[in-house]
């Protein structure tokens, strides 16, 4: 880390960031890390900024870092993301990738107080127009069923012969694949009623900031798909429980559709939630039993106990059981 700050603190003083007219005693100190990035505090007496290496990309593009820049650059006109000032994807002076944007002041979502707030930022997000541009620069998911199936068959593919996953949780896993390769023509409703937003895909309660103004950070994988995709993974038991110990009512969903279908028209987002539901839950348990694999491989540290903790009880079948009804 100390050799990483070095080079930021050298990458900045040859003038590499002049745009942003940083004072000489700018100040650099570490703010938190992802399985994919880490993000420092950039700032002088004047300005605050966040400055973040990238080291991989969850999406295998190309670049990484300009594929989540020019995301936040088209996604400014919403109001709801972080502004983007500079980005370096030639890894010339810093072996990965650069993005700077703005430091957000607030605190993560509490749902039991926020999702009026997140509904409109959703709603503010899904309801742009998109432009024939859109197409070429992000990722379109068409098939949403047959991509979660796809995505589970690959992540899955070293957890059926391990002896280090429970033998109920594999028989769980492969219901709930059969269930979904079973139902997978379902996805026809979607393809008759096409329905194209941006979606950012990684909705917990930690990527919202709340304050003065409420936005959705951490743009790293956005797509253009169905907003189910979002809206499911917003309300879904295996988000509001990663960070929290949050369970939503009836009730409290039903509040947070009406606010949402008051910004985009209602097209039907209860149904489009339904059917996606079980998809959804694929990915999650899919992605836990993946990232459980790796975390027991020799040399892999846990960057993230709470991470590796949420992991663990997601695959204990008595956890599955409780919402998982295929």
């Amino acid at each position: 880390m100390k050799k990483l700050i070095d080079n930021i603190y050298s990458y900045i003083r040859e003038g590499h960031l002049k745009e942003l007219n940083l004072e000489k005693e700018f100040k650099l100190r570490f703010l938190a890390q992802g399985e994919y990035n880490k993000n420092f505090i950039l700032e002088d007496s004047k300005n605050k900024y966040v400055f973040r290496v990238n080291s991989g990309s969850q999406i295998g593009v190309a670049n990484q870092i300009e594929y989540e820049y020019s995301a936040l650059k088209r996604l400014e006109v919403s109001g709801c993301t972080p502004k983007v000032h500079f980005v370096d994807g030639t890894k010339n002076y810093i072996k990965n990738g650069i993005l700077v944007m703005d430091y957000l002041e607030g605190r993560p979502l509490e749902y039991g107080k926020d999702l009026k707030s997140a509904a409109k930022i959703f709603s503010k997000i899904h309801s742009l127009d998109l432009k024939r541009d859109d197409f070429d620069s992000f990722i379109t998911e068409n098939y949403i069923f047959s991509d979660r199936i796809k995505e589970s068959n690959n992540l899955l593919k070293d957890v059926w012969g391990s002896k280090l996953i429970d033998p109920e949780t594999k028989k769980i896993l492969e219901k709930l694949v059969n269930y979904c390769e079973k139902n997978a023509h379902l996805e026809r409703y979607f393809i008759e009623n096409p329905w194209k937003v941006i979606n950012n895909t990684e909705v917990n309660s930690h990527n919202f900031i709340i304050g003065k103004k409420n936005y959705l950070i951490d743009w790293e994988k956005p797509v253009l798909s169905d907003p189910c995709q979002d809206i499911t993974q917003f309300l879904a038991p295996t988000t509001t429980l990663w960070k929290t110990n949050t369970l939503l009512s009836t009730q409290e969903i039903e509040k947070f559709f009406k606010i949402y279908e008051s910004g985009v028209g209602d097209q039907n987002i209860r149904e489009r939630v339904r059917l996606y539901t079980p998809y959804l839950y694929l990915r999650a348990l899919s992605w836990c039993a993946y990232a459980y694999l790796e975390y027991q491989k020799p040399g892999k540290s846990i960057k993230n106990l709470d991470t590796y903790a949420k992991i663990k009880e997601y695959l204990d079948p008595r956890f599955i059981k409780i919402f998982f009804k295929f």
